[in-house]
């Protein structure tokens, strides 16, 4: 079944190639969404997939965050208002 679920991360994760990191770790574990930028200095990634596969996913970003450092991460589960067909840099 697929599930949704928001991430929004702290740290130094904007202007850093966070987002490219993200996109990359969500085509290895088949994840959809988006990874964008918030005004508020934070980066939400919203990720669609089965609930493993979105485990696995957030294990990655934390543990290769490319040249971004992250100092926390807030997690919400969501409902799925809409489907992504892939993974998208916004």
């Amino acid at each position: 079944m697929i599930q949704e679920r928001h991430l929004f991360i702290s740290g130094s994760v904007q202007g850093v190639g966070f987002r490219a990191a993200v996109k990359k770790c969500a085509l290895i574990y088949g994840i959809k969404g988006f990874a964008k930028n918030l005004p508020d200095g934070r980066v939400e990634i919203c990720a669609q997939g089965r609930a493993d596969q979105i485990e696995a996913f957030s294990h990655s970003i934390q543990e290769k965050p490319g040249l971004g450092s992250i100092s926390s991460i807030e997690s919400k589960s969501g409902s799925l208002e809409a489907v992504y067909s892939d993974f998208k840099i916004l």
